[in-house]
Order: structure tokens, then C-alpha cells, then sequence
């Protein structure tokens, strides 16, 4: 991890030193995926959708999704152009994973071309990719505004690329829990997901770096003033210090209160019957209908572990913390549950008649509850992430447990509403493409992204990291840490 982390660097530092020749890698990076996508996949992209009319009409609302993301982008950064600069990253990073998955489709036969696949991997790349290119130029026009100057390029672009990277490793962990199904749609949605981290990944890592030490505080220019005051205001937030006191004075209660509300949340999944295609509704009740299809019981709470544990095990490679890491999995693992629970009640009230089909490969809709699953927690564990890591330095740094979480919350929830509110805006967005099954699960990711925001950030997480960072599992952490890090000094 270590090595991983100072390659990393040294390319992002690279870029910084070398924006034009890392401009040039990026371009040709993404016409080679796209045209060996286009030559290995050897299927025209309307031949993927149901009919002309379908991949016209998809056509239509990306041109009007990207119109209304570059709207919010510049309202969220007051300028117009570094909006244009993330728009532009993030669809460049789509058509790389596009292009890599195309390839791998080609390879493995059995596991694409899918146009639901193809939708997913948009979907998520744009999100990733928007709120990679938000933060890094969101924090980095921060730093000026707080006196630096002329901050060191190469020294921003490593320690930026190395959150992304983490950020990326984590997520692509979690959606490897999708392959222990056995299913070969599954199994590529697991594979685009994890195609799609490593292109936002590299595109953090050359373009980013290399726009940013280029134009530096033109990146700013022109500039919206209304709404330049409002974003970029000076000073601590004062809504946050209030919604944490019942969390930091008596998180015991508050955990408890949060426990159940999410639990009460995520209930109607207990009634859930899974959809199968092909089958009269009589069926739907009866065991033999998800079992002929291999959904059973054993097989989800299989994935459903898989899934925790491996998000589990890569926080703890990224924290060097056990306790840290367990203070990010279990919130995001009850706000991902309720995600699909209320998604569940609100897609049944508004759409009762959009019943999901098959996601193509004999794989059917009754896999769609643990696909939502594991991409909710995904988005959960990222907005969480940041929080949690800057909660370890506070109090590697002897601040007291209490005070600790309310900095770490309060100095992290600008970066986090922004960060909500791009991938909320682009879940949303996607609830009106033409596949009914992207649309469903992307429903579900906004609705993680809503809890994880509010309820979990608000209550869950606060009153667990107050709880573990007093405790002694959390102090002999620290301690066998820091005498890790002891010989290297």
C-alpha cells in the first residue's frame, strides 16, 4: 500500500511538473480505449438498446442530464469554468471505461454486452468523476482563499491523487463481494464498476493534476459574485456544532435512536418478493421461483457478508485502524439497508406499474435488492470516508473523543453536502434513462446518498465514533500504530 501510494504521487507530481505532455497522455489513453472498445465489442450501440428510438431518446437525456449537471456545477463552484473542466473530465472517463469494458466484453462473452451494464457504468462514472473533479478543485481554490498564495502544485496533486486513489480502492473492494454470487450479470456489473474506479482514478492522477498547476487561479475566472460569496463564505459552519450535541453529549441514546430508525427504514425488504420474468405472479410467493434461479437465502446473506467484510478489510488497510474502519462500515451498512427499504415502498407508491425485468444472461430481477445493496454501500462508505480520516488525525493529534468528532464532522461537511449533492443530482438524473432496472438502482443510490448525508452523518456516526474513539480497543489501535510508524522516522 505504501509503494502504491508514492507511485501515485510521483505520477500526479509529474503532471503538475508537465501539464501538456500529461494532457497529451490523457487524450491518447482515451482514443485508444474508445476506439478499442468500439473494434472489440463489434456491436453498433443502437444495436444494444430495444430500438432506434430507445438509443435517441437515451441520447436525449444525456444531452439534457449534462446540460442541467453543468448548471448545478456552476452554481455549487460560482464559475464557469472549472464546471466546464469536470464535465469534461468525467465524460472523458466514461468513454475510457466504456472502452475498457467493451474490451472485456469481448473477452469474457459470457458476461456482455448488456445496455444495462453499459448504462450502469455511465451512471457511476459520471458520479465518481464529477465528485473527484469538484473536490480537488474545491479544496485546492480553498487553500487560496485562506492565504496560500501559490500552493505547492506537484505537493496538492500528490496528496489529492492519494485520496482518490484510496477513495478508489475502497469502492472497488466492496463491489467484489458481487462475485461471490456467481452470477455472470452480477459479475459484470462488478467488473464495469471496478473498469469505471481505475478510469476516474487515472484521470485524477494526469488531467486534474495538469489543469490545475496550468491555469491555477484562472480556473476561477469568470466568476458568478453572488454566489462566489455564498459558496466560498470564510469561517465554520454553525448548523452542524448544533445537530451534533445530541450525538457527542449522549451518543449511548443516540446510537440507539439512529439503530432503530434506520432498522425501521430498511424493514419493507422483509416483505420483498422477488420479480421474476416469465413467471405468472402465483409464482412470485412460492420458493421454488427464486431458488430455480439460484436465489436463495444462503447465497445473499453470503454476498451481503462478502461485501461488508471486504469494504471492512480495505478501510482497515487505508485507516491502519480496525476501529476506524468498523466506525465507517456499520453506519454505512444500515444506511445502505434502509436505502433499499425506502427506495423499495417509494418505487412501489409512485411506479406500481414499472415492474423491473431481466438484466439479460438468465439473470433475474430478484438480484436487484442485492445489487443496490452493495453499490449503496459503496456510495455510503465514500461519503463517510473523509470523516472518519480526518477523526483519526484529530485525535492522533490528543484532542478528547467528543471534540474530536465535532471537528472532524463540522470541518468536513462542506466537502460532503457538495459531494451529495453532485452524485444525488446525477442519480436522479439517471432515474430517467431507458432502462428500467439503471433507473430503479439509481433511485436507490440517491436515496443512500440522502440518508448517509442526514440521519447517518447526523446521528449513527458521530455517536459510534465518540463511542469507539474512548474506548480501549481505539487506544490499543493508536498505540500499536504509532509504534509502527516509530522505526520509520
Amino acid at each position: 500500500m505504501t509503494g502504491l501510494k508514492v507511485a501515485v504521487g510521483r505520477m500526479a507530481g509529474w503532471s503538475a511538473g508537465h501539464p501538456w505532455p500529461a494532457l497529451a497522455l490523457w487524450l491518447g489513453v482515451v482514443a485508444v480505449s474508445v476506439t478499442g472498445g468500439a473494434l472489440a465489442l463489434r456491436t453498433p450501440v443502437g444495436d444494444l438498446f430495444d430500438d432506434g428510438s430507445t438509443g435517441r431518446r437515451v441520447l436525449a437525456y444525456a444531452l439534457a442530464g449534462s446540460a442541467v449537471v453543468l448548471l448545478l456545477l456552476v452554481a455549487l463552484l460560482a464559475a464557469v469554468l472549472p464546471a466546464v473542466v469536470s464535465l469534461l473530465v468525467s465524460v472523458s472517463a466514461v468513454a475510457v471505461a466504456a472502452g475498457w469494458w467493451g474490451v472485456v466484453a469481448r473477452l469474457l462473452p459470457e458476461r456482455g454486452p448488456s445496455a444495462s451494464v453499459f448504462a450502469l457504468v455511465a451512471v457511476l462514472g459520471t458520479a465518481l468523476g464529477l465528485t473527484y473533479c469538484v473536490l480537488y478543485l474545491w479544496f485546492e481554490r480553498r487553500a487560496r482563499r485562506h492565504g496560500a498564495l501559490r500552493p505547492d502544485a506537484a505537493r496538492t496533486a500528490a496528496d489529492a491523487s492519494r485520496t482518490v486513489l484510496l477513495s478508489s480502492l475502497v469502492t472497488a473492494a466492496v463491489v467484489c463481494g458481487l462475485f461471490v454470487s456467481g452470477d455472470a450479470m452480477l459479475s459484470a456489473v462488478a467488473i464495469g464498476v471496478i473498469l469505471t474506479v481505475a478510469a476516474v482514478m487515472l484521470a485524477a492522477l494526469t488531467v486534474l493534476p495538469a489543469v490545475t498547476a496550468r491555469f491555477g487561479r484562472r480556473l476561477g475566472w469568470p466568476r458568478l459574485p453572488v454566489l462566489w460569496r455564498l459558496t466560498y463564505r470564510l469561517g465554520p459552519p454553525r448548523l452542524w456544532p448544533l445537530l451534533l450535541r445530541p450525538s457527542t453529549r449522549r451518543p449511548g441514546w443516540t446510537l440507539a435512536a439512529s439503530v432503530v430508525l434506520l432498522a425501521a427504514l430498511a424493514l419493507p425488504l422483509a416483505w420483498w418478493r422477488p420479480e421474476l420474468p416469465g413467471h405468472p405472479p402465483a409464482l412470485l410467493h412460492t420458493a421454488q421461483a427464486p431458488q430455480a434461479h439460484g436465489v436463495t437465502a444462503a447465497t445473499i446473506a453470503t454476498v451481503i457478508a462478502a461485501t461488508v467484510l471486504l469494504g471492512f478489510a480495505a478501510l482497515t488497510a487505508v485507516f491502519r485502524s480496525a476501529p476506524a474502519a468498523f466506525a465507517v462500515t456499520v453506519p454505512a451498512t444500515l444506511g445502505a439497508a434502509a436505502a433499499c427499504g425506502t427506495a423499495t415502498v417509494v418505487l412501489r407508491t409512485w411506479k406500481p406499474e414499472q415492474a423491473p425485468g431481466s438484466w439479460g444472461h438468465s439473470t433475474p430481477a430478484a438480484w436487484a435488492p442485492l445489487l443496490s445493496f452493495s453499490l449503496a454501500l459503496a456510495v455510503s462508505v465514500l461519503l463517510l470516508r473523509m470523516v472518519v480520516l480526518r477523526l483519526v488525525e484529530l485525535r492522533n493529534a490528543g484532542l478528547p473523543p467528543r471534540e474530536a468528532t465535532a471537528r472532524a464532522l463540522t470541518s468536513t461537511s462542506d466537502g460532503t453536502a457538495v459531494t451529495a449533492v453532485i452524485m444525488g443530482a446525477v442519480f436522479l438524473l439517471a432515474e430517467r434513462t431507458a432502462s428500467v432496472e439503471v433507473g430503479r438502482l439509481s433511485l436507490v443510490l440517491a436515496m443512500s446518498v440522502v440518508l448517509t448525508a442526514t440521519v447517518v452523518r447526523a446521528l449513527a456516526l458521530p455517536a459510534l465514533s465518540v463511542l469507539l474513539s474512548g474506548s480501549r480497543w481505539w487506544a490499543r489501535g493508536a498505540a500499536r500504530q504509532a509504534g509502527q510508524s516509530l522505526p520509520q522516522k
